[in-house]
């Protein structure tokens, strides 16, 4: 399990971007992450990620895996668990792969150096995984650059490395944001498959993909999450006003009659 505590982050200047952040990934479960652009999400992730920004410095907190703070790992420690224990879905899938090298042999490469497979294993895992996303013209995909390929195609071989690799935990980023409907339900189908297997931590903006897939919310304003339960919960009853907007725009696509109810505190 996951367990972030009392995490702050501020940049150089004191500008504070992370305010004592708190919350658990659970195995078998995925938690969706929204709030207006600059709550903080981004930040988040790279913490989690292990990537920092020179600007920035962690002032407090810890990021538990498995009881272990990852905040005192060294950097090197923290790349090898990318891949096989932490795996990432980018917005644009673009940018998960190098322009000048053929897509499956970033696949191969990538299996080979994280599972520590031959070269004839790694290149079977990559088709079997190609296959299993629905990108049924294997050879034609494997030989292509990514710049061939479209992005909906792009963010299933991004899938099809995540299945591969099977990590334990999975970090995604607004990843149906450009996606059309066909590759935006496929995506989430994933998803549920993975999630028997992983925690997740589902970045987005997208209600529907939310509701369909996440079990709990977190909801982030100003660096600071200001609400924090089960989906559904939430959905039937925010308490904040940027989440009580959010929940009414998506009820109010579906022509639903929704009507938010208000917390003992605001009574």
């Amino acid at each position: 399990m996951i367990e972030v505590k009392n995490l702050s982050i501020q940049t150089s200047k004191g500008v504070v971007l992370l305010d004592h952040v708190e919350f658990t990934l659970p195995p078998g479960v995925c938690t969706g992450l929204t709030g207006a652009s600059g709550s903080g999400k981004t930040t988040l992730l790279k913490a989690l990620m292990g990537v920092s920004d020179g600007d920035v410095s962690i002032n407090s907190g810890q990021i538990l895996l498995d009881g272990e703070d990852l905040l005192k790992k060294p950097e090197k420690v923290r790349r090898d668990l990318c891949g096989t224990t932490l795996g990432f879905i980018p917005q644009n899938p673009m940018t998960a792969f190098n322009l000048h090298v053929p897509v499956g042999t970033q696949m191969s490469e990538t299996f080979r150096k994280r599972l520590r497979l031959d070269k004839n294993a790694a290149r079977k895992l990559s088709v079997d995984v190609l296959q299993k996303v629905n990108l049924l013209d294997t050879d034609r995909v494997y030989r292509s650059y990514p710049g061939q390929l479209s992005g909906g195609m792009l963010q299933r071989a991004t899938m099809a490395i995540l299945i591969g690799l099977s990590p334990r935990y999975i970090f995604a980023d607004e990843p149906t944001s450009a996606l059309d409907e066909e590759n935006k339900a496929y995506l989430i189908q994933v998803l549920m498959r993975m999630k028997q297997q992983a925690a997740i931590l589902f970045v987005s903006h997208d209600d529907a993909a939310i509701r369909t897939l996440c079990d709990d919310l977190l909801v982030m304003q100003s660096g600071t999450i200001v609400e924090y339960g089960a989906t559904v919960d939430l959905f039937a009853a925010p308490h904040k006003e940027w989440t009580k907007e959010f929940v009414r725009l998506a009820m109010a696509e579906e022509g639903g009659g929704w009507t938010w109810q208000k917390s003992k505190s605001e009574m």
